[in-house]
């Protein structure tokens, strides 16, 4: 049941994340501040860590900051990926957590496009914002506890270096798969020169697996309402053991063929695995699409008043089906 129209609208999409904001004020109140007192107390334990480092060997003044901010980074973004991971299995569970709110999530004048939407962005855009805002906040108390310290070389911001980190593990990447490798010399590969077509590859090979992952959070978000994060890692789990499992047993087979294959096809071993990452890059992408389109009919209201899962075909002609 659509309302209005079918045509997608920017006005009902606003009007969907203004009613989101003020539904679940309380609930992005929360998550803010979770995500604020876990950097909070990163920084502050890194603090206390460098300063008995510096008791042991010398450090310098000057790389007081930059270390506080190194070896915040790798916290802040893991936290991040987790808090998208957790968002993004949340999109039927807090607007259709009860009754009542699935009965006025389900009347609300908006279409089914425009509310999946409107929980994409909250589940994802408005958290990262959340998490660069938590992380200001969280430089600027640290810089308030820097007196108890007593070392004045600690205030400063942390986010202007985090923010730069964001780009390091996409220009590793870059110059990694950009080196060109030659013939093996005393056991040794010899790099003799560099491919910007092959960094291009292995950077948005890198890009599409991220997006194939969270789309698969955003699936199963669409697909269970409670603990959907758990019975996901489960489904990942379990799914990753089968093909290891498989790939194991075909291994001997698959292999020494596959493997004379690519070497009639190509001279080398990198530029036999640029190739797949090539092939695998459309792969990913029509994946994570199909996953995004799959999440969006599991979205729809259908779902929403007939919420338990039938294994008949009723269940999928809902979904597959127009009406």
């Amino acid at each position: 049941m659509n309302t209005i129209n079918n045509k997608f609208s920017f006005a009902r999409l606003g009007a969907v994340l203004k009613s989101d904001f003020v539904e679940h004020r309380w609930s992005n109140i929360a998550a803010f501040f979770t995500l604020f007192v876990a950097f909070l107390v990163c920084q502050f334990t890194q603090m206390n860590e460098l300063i008995e480092i510096s008791h042991i060997r010398s450090i310098s003044p000057e790389q007081y900051m930059p270390s506080l901010a190194t070896d915040c980074t790798a916290f802040f973004y893991g936290v991040l990926s987790l808090a998208l991971m957790c968002a993004a299995a949340d999109m039927c569970g807090v607007p259709l957590k009860t009754k009542g709110r699935g009965l006025n999530y389900l009347m609300m004048p908006a279409t089914n496009m425009e509310k999946f939407v409107a929980r994409t962005l909250v589940n994802t855009i408005l958290l990262i914002v959340m998490a660069f805002a938590a992380l200001l906040l969280a430089d600027l108390v640290r810089m308030l506890f820097v007196p108890l310290f007593e070392v004045k070389e600690f205030y400063g911001f942390t986010l202007p270096r985090i923010l730069v980190a964001l780009g390091d593990p996409f220009s590793s990447a870059y110059r990694m798969g950009g080196e060109v490798w030659g013939p093996t010399v005393d056991g040794t590969v010899r790099v003799i020169g560099f491919s910007a077509y092959y960094g291009a590859v292995n950077v948005t090979t890198m890009v599409a697996a991220f997006l194939f992952a969270h789309s698969l959070f955003i699936l199963g978000g669409c697909f269970w309402r409670k603990a959907a994060i758990i019975k996901i890692w489960i489904t990942q789990i379990v799914a990753t053991s089968a093909i290891a499992w498989i790939f194991v047993k075909l291994e001997p087979y698959v292999l020494p063929w596959l493997g004379d294959v690519l070497t009639s096809l190509f001279e080398t071993e990198q530029q036999a695995g640029m190739t797949l990452m090539g092939i695998a890059i459309p792969v990913l992408l029509a994946l994570t699409a199909f996953n995004w389109w799959l999440g969006y009919r599991l979205f729809s209201r259908k779902q929403v008043v007939a919420p338990q899962h039938h294994r008949g075909g009723k269940h999928l002609h809902q979904l597959l089906g127009k009406k």
